[in-house]
C-alpha cells in the first residue's frame, strides 16, 4: 500500500469517525431545533481532535515511508486524486444544494450549519473514497 493510499484510509476513517461522533451526539438537539451548551465545545473539540489525528498519523506514516513520503507525485497519482477530487466536489455540491433547500423547510440557523458541515463530511469521505478505489484499481 502507498504513502498517499494510506493517508487517504486515514483520512476517511478519522473523519468519519470523529464527526460521526459529533452527529450522534448531536442528533437529538438537532431534532429538537435546539443548540444545548455543550455542543459549540463538542464542535471544537472535534476539529481539534480530527486536527491531532491527522497530524500525528501523518507523521508516523511519513517516518515509516522514508522517501516515498517526499517523492512527488507521478501522473497516475495525480490522476486518481483529481478523480477523487472531482468526486467529492460533486458530493459537496450536491449536499450544499440539499443543506440549503433546508431553509424552504423552516429550518433553524444551527440545523443548516451542521447541515452545511455534514455536506462537507460527505465531500471528504467520497474524495477519499474515491482516492482509495483508485489506488485499488490502478487508475
Amino acid at each position: 500500500m502507498s504513502f498517499r493510499e494510506k493517508t487517504a484510509w486515514v483520512s476517511l476513517l478519522a473523519t468519519t469517525g470523529v464527526w460521526g461522533l459529533y452527529f450522534w451526539r448531536l442528533w437529538p438537539d438537532l431534532q429538537d431545533r435546539s443548540l444545548q451548551p455543550g455542543s459549540v465545545g463538542l464542535f471544537i473539540g472535534g476539529v481539534v481532535i480530527l486536527t491531532v489525528i491527522q497530524i500525528i498519523v501523518a507523521i508516523a506514516l511519513a517516518l515509516a515511508s522514508g522517501k516515498a513520503a517526499d517523492a512527488p507525485m507521478d501522473e497516475r497519482e495525480q490522476l486518481i486524486d483529481l478523480n477523487g477530487s472531482r468526486a467529492g466536489f460533486y458530493a459537496l455540491n450536491a449536499a450544499c444544494f440539499c443543506a440549503s433547500a433546508l431553509w424552504l423547510i423552516g429550518a433553524s440557523p444551527v440545523v443548516m450549519a451542521n447541515a452545511i458541515l455534514a455536506a462537507m463530511v460527505v465531500g471528504e469521505v467520497i474524495r477519499s473514497g474515491f482516492v482509495i478505489v483508485g489506488y485499488r484499481r490502478g487508475v
